[in-house]
């Protein structure tokens, strides 16, 4: 009997530790990193800013997306000897720290819910080579600044593939301010003076949902 009682305690203890390995996703301590996966588009695999997470418990994260962008295009075209270039510079920086809720799904399943403030600036310039005069080139500058904030809440899930590995899917329902400065353009006046004019700026306010168009891929470290 004894004997009996034994072999049952030991499966069962081989059962409960086979069940403890079973669970794939987040414990708590965890951090993550994702990326977003788009079989079908012309770049497999890219981001959307830098997400990192943060798991205090295996319910609860805080959450920060930063995005950077710094690109210049050159363009030339030749005017009768000369080949006159023009240039446009963009930069921005966003960046928007949220916490999450996860519950308690399944041992591969997280599904999740949260809020999360977004601000942003940029700016973006082009200069643009001319004649002012038979051989005279001059240089043209147009420059404007915008600065973004928004607020939100999500909805989302992940779904565990393998230990630490996750495919998942996210949408977002927020209002955001979008308020462009005024806008500085160089010009040549009539009598072949550089001169600039002001336009006023604007600002735009929507409000709306937002749906990632790709699968998230993600994984967990310090696990």
């Amino acid at each position: 009997m004894k004997k009996y009682l034994l072999i049952a305690a030991a499966a069962l203890l081989v059962a409960v530790t086979a069940n403890s390995q079973d669970v794939f996703k987040q414990q708590g301590g965890e951090k993550n990193f994702e990326a977003l996966f788009t079989p079908l588009g012309d770049t497999p695999i890219g981001i959307s800013g830098i997400k990192y997470r943060s798991f205090t418990s295996a319910s609860n994260a805080w959450r920060a997306t930063v995005s950077f962008g710094l690109n210049t295009t050159t363009s030339y075209s030749e005017m009768g000897d000369e080949e006159l270039e023009s240039s446009l510079s963009q930069f921005d920086f966003t960046i928007a720290p949220g916490y999450e809720w996860h519950f308690a799904g399944t041992d591969r399943l997280s599904p999740y819910c949260g809020a999360e403030i977004g601000i942003g600036l940029g700016s973006v310039s082009s200069v643009t080579e001319t004649f002012n005069g038979p051989e005279d080139i001059v240089e043209l500058e147009t420059s404007a600044s915008f600065f973004e904030a928004g607020a939100g809440v999500f909805t989302g899930f992940d779904f565990y593939i393998a230990d630490n590995l996750y495919l998942g899917a996210e949408i977002n329902f927020g209002v955001t301010i979008v308020s462009q400065g005024d806008t500085t353009t160089e010009f040549i006046d009539e009598e072949g003076n550089i001169d600039e004019m002001t336009t006023p700026g604007s600002s735009n306010f929507s409000i709306g949902e937002d749906v990632v168009g790709a699968i998230r891929v993600g994984f967990l470290f310090n696990k």
